[in-house]
């Protein structure tokens, strides 16, 4: 697997390349390529049975639905897919908890229960949900937008924590952060973005803060 960071002061056209993958926004030029295959025009729901998942930066808009509980947001675009439904159509809410508990105990998500509304959850362990119920689906390709923002200090060194443990395993992982720290500590390979294009890729071994911050700044890299 490896780690490619994403990096760029805000406004710069992370948000719009993450959603473009994701498929949550028309893609007016290029293509998106999964292992060899086309995915450019595909919907949400079909990339994700393709194997790409996505943790939305904005996990109370985008990554949960605020009403719903634990365990209704764990399945959320999954509730109709084997093995949370049964004889066709009806919902297997035994296995929904019991996934629901593996995961809270798996990824140490601090609630009172499987049915505790969501809301209610701090943002680390809202954000630790999200998480677990993307990586649930094995994904080829995770984009994880910034995956830490306000999120407590343990919160965050778990999921940098999962996030290497996924590499390991062979994800493809694209991490968008306006956090430098994260981009570096995390990476293995940086590109950066300024005014909606990409204006260089460097090897983590090469890069240095001084490097990357100018770029961020509008400075293209420099050949060798």
């Amino acid at each position: 697997g490896e780690i490619v960071g994403v990096a760029g002061v805000s406004g710069n056209g992370q948000t719009e390349l993450a959603q473009v993958i994701a498929g949550l926004r028309p893609v007016k030029s290029g293509q998106v390529m999964v292992d060899g295959k086309d995915v450019t025009a595909k919907s949400p729901s079909e990339l994700q049975l393709l194997g790409i998942s996505y943790i939305p930066e904005e996990r109370m808009e985008d990554g949960v639905i605020k009403e719903f509980t634990v365990a209704e947001n764990f399945v959320l675009q999954d509730h109709g897919r084997k093995p949370f439904v049964s004889a066709g159509f009806f919902l297997n809410l035994r296995m929904i908890d019991s996934a629901c508990r593996e995961a809270i105990r798996q990824y140490e998500i601090k609630t009172p229960g499987t049915e505790t509304p969501i809301k209610s959850l701090s943002g680390g362990n809202i954000q630790k949900l999200v998480l677990a119920r993307e990586l649930s689906r094995k994904p080829q390709v995770l984009i994880a937008a910034q995956p830490t923002r306000g999120v407590d200090i343990g919160a965050s060194e778990y999921i940098h924590r999962r996030l290497l443990d996924e590499r390991q395993k062979g994800t493809a992982i694209i991490l968008i952060s306006e956090d430098l720290d994260e981009i570096m500590a995390l990476s293995d390979r940086i590109a950066v973005m300024y005014e909606g294009r990409i204006v260089g890729i460097v090897p983590r071994e090469q890069a240095t803060l001084r490097q990357i911050g100018a770029m961020m700044a509008g400075a293209e890299l420099e050949s060798p």
